[in-house]
């Protein structure tokens, strides 16, 4: 028997456009993720709530899919609920500091290393304060990981699924197979696998070879119905996990193609392969480029060599 869930759909400011959120009913109300904090969100939420007989202050358990805004921004409003979610979740939502300032002090130098203009810093600098301005601070007050069951909520069971974010967890029902996927997999637009910084004396994750390994263990775990953050419900779950691991290896292509033999910075490759894009949102177009060389790294098909300062990627003889 599937469990009792009701989608809600809340408005964002972001591009992405508007995110869904789960109410699960049981012997605690839960929600997942919380959506933007915007008064339009709250105030929508409220609605959606109301309209299936819940207020929004019977919720006691609140579950984060991940840590990006349009998915936790809103979460400040429950002091009184348990919140639960990945321990990476942890310093997004209460704000660390000094967390802020160690990922700051590894990606600008970082971007400016493979290429960044001092114009395209300034906008990722303030794209970044920006989007956290859709955070208010709040606590995590328990961590999940790998294989955790949830409280209150028998036969859920968490999977870490880092790629698009390293926080993302995916929620599984094991006996009606349906799970709750956040970003993990969208139906219409493939999920961004966005660069992260380094854990302390760690290297930095491989976003998108992670997201490919994420992807996979979710076609593994046969899912029948998968309610995602964005967009319609899939049923198709292994055959849109196929093609989207599929369109990645076309990706890399089009960039060695593009390479054409010469050696190029991140951002060379940004500018020829999405142009005004990039200049939008260089940040989210660095990812994209950055994330499909590491996959060719892999493939042993580009190396990546240093030019004074400057990082740049060449195609193996």
């Amino acid at each position: 028997m599937e469990p009792s869930i009701h989608q809600l759909t809340i408005p964002t400011p972001f591009r992405v456009g508007p995110v869904h959120l789960y109410l699960i009913e049981g012997s605690v109300l839960t929600l997942v993720d919380t959506g933007p904090n915007t008064a339009e969100a709250w105030d929508e939420l409220t609605v959606q709530l109301r309209s299936i007989g819940v207020d929004p202050y019977d919720v006691k358990q609140i579950i984060l899919t991940h840590h990006h805004p349009d998915h936790v921004g809103l979460t400040f409003r429950w002091p009184e609920a348990t919140i639960i979610g990945h321990s990476l979740l942890r310093p997004w939502l209460e704000k660390d500091e000094q967390f802020f300032a160690e990922y700051a002090n590894f990606f600008y130098p970082f971007y400016r290393q493979h290429g960044l203009s001092d114009q395209h810093l300034k906008q990722v600098k303030k794209s970044y304060v920006d989007y956290l301005g859709f955070v208010k601070e709040t606590t995590l007050d328990t961590e999940v990981g790998e294989g955790d069951e949830l409280p209150f909520l028998p036969d859920w069971v968490v999977y870490e699924a880092p790629g698009h974010a390293q926080s993302h967890i995916l929620l599984y029902h094991r006996k009606a197979q349906v799970a709750i996927g956040g970003d993990v997999l969208l139906a219409s637009v493939s999920s961004n696998a966005l660069l992260e910084a380094p854990k302390k004396g760690e290297p930095k994750p491989k976003s998108l070879l992670q997201y490919r390994d994420t992807l996979r263990k979710v076609k593994q775990l046969s899912i029948k119905k998968l309610y995602p953050g964005h967009g319609p419900v899939i049923e198709n779950v292994a055959e849109l996990v196929d093609q989207r691991l599929l369109a990645h290896e076309k990706r890399a292509q089009d960039i060695l193609q593009l390479m054409n033999g010469e050696a190029m910075t991140v951002t060379d490759l940004c500018e020829r392969l999405f142009a005004d894009v990039h200049q939008g949102q260089p940040e989210l177009t660095f990812s994209e480029v950055y994330g499909h060389l590491e996959l060719l790294m892999a493939n042993e098909q580009v190396e990546q060599v240093q030019q004074g300062e400057r990082c740049l990627f060449k195609m193996n003889d």
